[in-house]
């Protein structure tokens, strides 16, 4: 194999269509070159080799400009400024050559009277990820475009370097409050073996709103280390940070500060901070923990009661479930209603003796005076599916009160057991209209509206049919229903539910075989609040991934998120082009429009996608020219015809 500079030597022989053939045709032949460029020490060499794979790929080109000397990436670069092309591909390619020099050309792109082009800048700095850029960055945070000070932070927050670290530490001390926040923000962004010792530090800060900040970015880390700065912060003269502080120690399960967390159930000064300590205690659960919730359920607050109710419900003990069932009757009905919530929840264990003890507390609640609480307690008989719950349930099916009755129908389906399927039938013959014909929808063997539903497989003759899984796109609720239909739901083989951070999944979701559950809001750019997730690159990965194991086993697929329009159809999106492939862009979004015609897919996601598939902006320009299109039809619609005139009386 010839050395490098062998092949150095050989350069300035080739001819152009030598050079072509012997290094750009093939992969093994541009990796050679990548590796030798560096090394080449003749100016003008560098540059036509570079000024040739411009030619070939514009990718593959600007990603060689960057790998030249250092003294000649100036020129290198100057070529790919010379190209004729859109804004956007412009600055994605000097992104690609992660230099330096690029940067000056990045910044001034930044005075670019299109947002979209000055926020793609900020991320291509973020790209290339060095020192230099880290500066940059740092500058934008103080920007008085607010977008822009948005994508510097999360661009600092993806760089995984101390240079980063200490960038946004440095600007925690930022005479300006907007530029603290979003520098606290990008600090939970970053490694967390590098974010920890300036988030402690930030615990710290004479700003009541960093340090706050800092607490919640110490539990989504959730590593011990962070612990004793959070033990301190509970001392906090601020309440939000106290309360910020409790939460995040019990996200990390924190069982030394069980003592400080059960002093903090009657703080004077808070009503939250009391809350956040219930809700902690629950997640830490250990014997102490409890011994601290019992005591809460005799708090003059409600709040704080029915806090300590639910966070009793999530832990499966015994001592829990007997706490539980007493507070099924407080003297408040939104306690009692928790306490129904919460002995559904105990049942997660799959414990038989917790099962007995919460259906015969539940068992009494039927007869509670009070409509919310009996239809807490028909959902909470249908997570727990026992037959002793199914009696439950038919008792009320009685109930005077439409939409007890319903939701026990409901339940009852959820259950699908065969005592719950006799129910049902049972139902047919009841007194109540309502009961008789929602028991008809539950029972049939056929469900015509999921077939109403599913893409048309025929929309293009040459998709690959055989590997695009069927797709349904619905809300969370329309998605509940539909996997509690007997037939609709066995033919469900995926599901992909999208779902904000913190909220649990519905317990039904777990009868579909095949899941991806995903956590982030519907979110297009990033905003300063640390409980809010930007969809990530990886999310959009695991789509991916899961798209292409339906492939090899097609099967139905629901995709569902709060309301199915946004990350739902963005999700559904990424799955028709991962699938179909390459060039099919504009079939993936005929599918998604053809199942969920009000689909707004989430743009961030659209963006990630294509960037993930390498798609070069191929989706989000098939929805931009459907909004373009709907935009010119609304507006050939205002005709002459249909005006109205306003005159002087």
């Amino acid at each position: 194999m010839d050395s490098a500079a062998t092949l150095i030597q050989q350069l300035p022989e080739l001819s152009d269509a030598q050079f072509n053939q012997k290094y750009l045709k093939q992969k093994q032949g541009m990796h050679t070159l990548a590796e030798i460029l560096p090394q080449v020490e003749q100016k003008s060499l560098a540059l036509h080799a570079v000024k040739l794979a411009l030619k070939v790929n514009l990718k593959l080109g600007s990603k060689l400009a960057g790998t030249v000397k250092p003294e000649f990436q100036k020129a290198t670069l100057r070529l790919i400024g010379k190209i004729k092309t859109s804004p956007k591909l412009k600055i994605q390619l000097l992104a690609l050559t992660s230099s330096d020099v690029a940067i000056p050309m990045l910044v001034k792109a930044l005075n670019h009277k299109q947002s979209a082009v000055r926020l793609h800048c900020i991320r291509a700095i973020g790209k290339i990820g060095s020192e230099a850029a880290v500066i940059e960055l740092a500058r934008s945070l103080e920007s008085e475009d607010s977008q822009v000070q948005a994508w510097a932070a999360w661009a600092l927050g993806e760089i995984d370097s101390k240079p980063a670290a200490s960038a946004l530490l440095k600007a925690l001390n930022h005479k300006t409050s907007g530029v603290r926040v979003w520098a606290v923000w990008a600090l939970g962004k970053i490694n967390p073996k590098t974010a920890v010792p300036p988030l402690l530090k930030a615990l710290k800060h004479q700003d009541s709103e960093v340090r706050w900040r800092a607490a919640v970015n110490c539990g989504k880390i959730g590593v011990s280390g962070v612990v004793p700065g959070l033990m301190n912060a509970l001392r906090d003269e601020n309440q939000i940070v106290r309360a910020r502080a409790a939460a995040a120690l019990g996200k990390i399960g924190a069982r030394s500060a069980v003592p400080r967390l059960v002093e903090l159930l009657h703080d004077p000064d808070s009503h939250a901070v009391s809350l956040r300590a219930a809700e902690a205690l629950g997640q830490i659960g250990t014997e102490k923990a409890v011994a601290g919730l019992l005591q809460a359920l005799n708090h003059d607050d409600s709040d704080v009661r029915g806090c300590a109710v639910s966070a009793l419900g999530e832990i499966s003990s015994e001592v829990a479930a007997v706490a539980v069932m007493r507070s099924l009757s407080d003297r408040d009905i939104f306690v009692r209603g928790r306490a129904a919530v919460a002995l559904g929840n105990i049942n997660t264990a799959g414990d038989a003796n917790l099962q007995k003890m919460a259906t015969a507390g539940l068992a009494i609640a039927i007869g509670d005076s009070e409509s919310y609480v009996r239809w807490r307690v028909a959902d909470a008989l249908g997570q727990i599916g026992t037959e002793e719950a199914v009696a439950g349930l038919v008792r009320l099916l009685g109930d005077e009160t439409s939409g007890v009755r319903q939701k026990a129908v409901k339940s009852l389906a959820q259950i699908g057991s065969p005592a719950g399927l006799l129910a049902l039938e049972a139902a047919l013959n009841r007194e109540f209209a309502d009961v008789r014909a929602l028991a008809a929808q539950y029972l049939p063997d056929a469900s015509t509206e999921a077939e109403t539903v599913d893409l048309d497989p025929s929309a293009s003759a040459d998709l690959s049919v055989e590997k695009l899984p069927k797709i349904l796109i619905a809300s969370e609720a329309e998605a509940s229903e539909y996997i509690v239909a007997r037939t609709a739901g066995r033919e469900l083989k995926y599901l992909i539910s999208i779902g904000s951070p913190g909220v649990p999944e519905p317990k039904i979701f777990h009868k579909v075989p095949n899941r991806l559950l995903l956590e982030f809001n519907d979110l297009d750019t990033p905003v300063d609040d640390p409980d809010r997730v930007l969809p990530a690159l990886d999310d959009v990965l695991q789509i991916i991934d899961f798209a292409l194991k339906m492939s090899a086993r097609p099967g139905k697929l629901l995709v569902l998120g709060q309301s199915g329009i946004s990350r739902s159809t963005a999700a559904a999106l990424t799955v028709c082009a991962a699938v179909l492939g390459r060039g099919k862009e504009r079939e993936a979004w005929a599918l998604v429009l053809a199942a969920r015609p009000q689909a707004r897919p989430n743009r961030w996601i659209v963006e990630l996608a294509d960037e993930a598939l390498g798609r070069n902006g191929k989706l989000a320009a098939e929805i931009e020219l459907t909004t373009a299109t709907d935009r010119d039809r609304n507006c050939q619609q205002l005709t002459p015809r249909n005006s109205v005139s306003f005159r002087k009386s």
